[in-house]
């Protein structure tokens, strides 16, 4: 779906007289000051700093963030692949370093089971203090560790970055972050001590889905492999429409087009999955469609999460202070044509602060320039530039989406998957073998598993077939799950839940 995106993009560039060598000089411009942006904002320590000052005169004051390093290991592949940073990987190794405890002096405070503090010194990792948030965030430690798999699989080969990678993902015990009520709902913040902190938690569809993802790839997953299908299952999630138009969304709220586009970049198990990484381009349509028809734009759009004149705000449909729209955004989901003439409406010499590339912009206030971009916003503006020059760089980085029928979750789709299905069919509790997320482990799943037996494995065994208990078994898992299956219906932009 998105290369044929892309690939439309391209055409109406040509049908509007735009070349392609305006667009490659625009891009490689953009690529310029968006590396030195990511350059900057690595520390000497190896921890990255959250957001930057746009005037050449401010002085920088953001602590560090893990999300923020996240965004940095994918940005530094991005601009190894272009050739931009001649020593990416010893600055990935730097990073990974820092969050690992691996750099004298550094060490970065995190709670019991492993979750980053949201703000850190620059220097040591210790909490910013000042005010700054201090709690332990999954979503920052999940970014983390997203970025430094996809930094893992494009140096492929890098031994040290594959290490400290791999060391920095088993570290981290996602699932502790899964709410053990099994209803769907993560823990926004984590306590000191470990577990999740009596306050707040997201329901889905949301960011989080990135929790819920690497939970279920660690040795201990029973809370993720439980909620699976709440967050993976298309059918199981909350959706709010506009023209006709689905989308994805945690409550009564339209999303801010982050959501969407942070799985796009980071999660195999969106992106990968045509059946959701769709909902990338429904936003993009809403979005489109409501600048024009509610706010009048004849081209710009762009609801997301940043800055804006009154503060920082998570922008989307319906609720938008100052009006701010996106290049970042409208870059993240491949519209080259609009981007292009943002491009001519911020030429970069005509103002300093458009050092690090195109910024958000006011339809209230005209002349209004962000003073500051965080990494989590403004590199959307880099990755949807690189998806642009290579259609699969992210798809081809980003960690592998669960195999349909792969019960164990071995990487591989055999026997020993079927004796998971047999051992818990007919189970509403116990779903590692719910292949079609539907909340029950029936006849459905065997087919699922069945249609996807690998050639090697069925070289080695013949497919084995249900016997009259277990379909008897599924019959009545069907007839529970009819009872028990109820849509469910939260992060920056959406609802949060109080934890009973």
């Amino acid at each position: 779906m998105r290369f044929f995106s892309l690939l439309l993009a391209t055409l109406l560039l040509t049908a509007t007289g735009v070349t392609g060598q305006d667009l490659a000089a625009v891009r490689d411009d953009q690529f310029n000051r968006l590396r030195n942006y990511v350059l900057a904002a690595i520390q000497p320590s190896g921890l990255v700093r959250d957001s930057l000052q746009l005037s050449p005169t401010a002085t920088n004051f953001h602590p560090a963030t893990p999300d923020a390093a996240g965004f940095a290991l994918v940005s530094l592949a991005a601009l190894d692949e272009l050739g931009k940073v001649t020593d990416a990987p010893q600055r990935v190794i730097n990073i990974l370093s820092a969050h690992a405890g691996q750099t004298p002096g550094v060490n970065p405070d995190r709670s019991a089971d492993g979750h980053f503090i949201h703000f850190m010194n620059l220097s040591t990792g210790a909490p910013a203090g000042g005010g700054w948030d201090a709690s332990y965030s999954p979503i920052s430690s999940a970014l983390l560790v997203a970025g430094a798999q996809f930094a893992k699989n494009h140096f492929a080969g890098n031994a040290t970055i594959a290490s400290l990678a791999d060391q920095l993902t088993s570290s981290v015990d996602f699932n502790a972050a899964i709410h053990p009520s099994l209803d769907g709902r993560i823990f926004l913040n984590m306590t000191k001590a470990g577990g999740g902190q009596s306050t707040a938690t997201v329901r889905p569809w949301n960011e989080y889905m990135l929790v819920e993802s690497l939970a279920l790839r660690q040795d201990n997953n029973n809370r993720a492999v439980a909620v699976k299908h709440r967050w993976l299952n298309p059918a199981n999630i909350t959706k709010r429409s506009y023209g006709g138009v689905p989308t994805l969304t945690d409550g009564n709220y339209y999303a801010p087009a982050f959501w969407t586009q942070q799985m796009h970049f980071f999660n195999g198990d969106f992106a990968l999955r045509p059946e959701l990484d769709v909902f990338l381009d429904n936003a993009q349509t809403i979005d489109k469609n409501y600048s024009s028809a509610v706010l009048g734009e004849a081209f710009r759009y762009g609801l997301t999460a940043g800055v804006s004149p009154s503060g920082y705000t998570a922008d989307r449909l319906f609720s938008h202070p100052g009006n701010v729209l996106s290049p970042e955004a409208v870059a993240a989901w491949g519209d080259m044509t609009t981007l292009l003439q943002i491009y001519n409406t911020q030429i970069p010499t005509s103002d300093p602060r458009y050092r690090y590339g195109l910024v958000r912009q006011s339809q209230t206030q005209p002349t209004w320039v962000p003073n500051d971009a965080g990494l989590v916003d403004h590199l959307f503006l880099l990755f949807g530039l690189m998806e642009s020059v290579d259609s699969n760089f992210f798809t081809s980085r980003v960690f592998a989406p669960i195999l349909d029928g792969d019960y164990n979750l071995d990487g591989v789709v055999d026997t020993a998957d079927y004796t998971v299905y047999r051992e818990t069919v007919g189970s509403l509790t116990d779903l590692r073998a719910d292949g079609d997320m539907n909340g029950v482990v029936n006849a459905l799943d065997y087919n699922v598993w069945k249609n996807n037996f690998t050639p090697a494995a069925a070289a080695a065994a013949s497919v084995p077939e249900p016997n009259a208990l277990v379909l008897a078994l599924c019959i009545i898992g069907v007839t529970a799950a009819v009872l028990q299956i109820k849509s469910q219906r939260n992060p920056r932009g959406g609802e949060l839940d109080s934890v009973p």
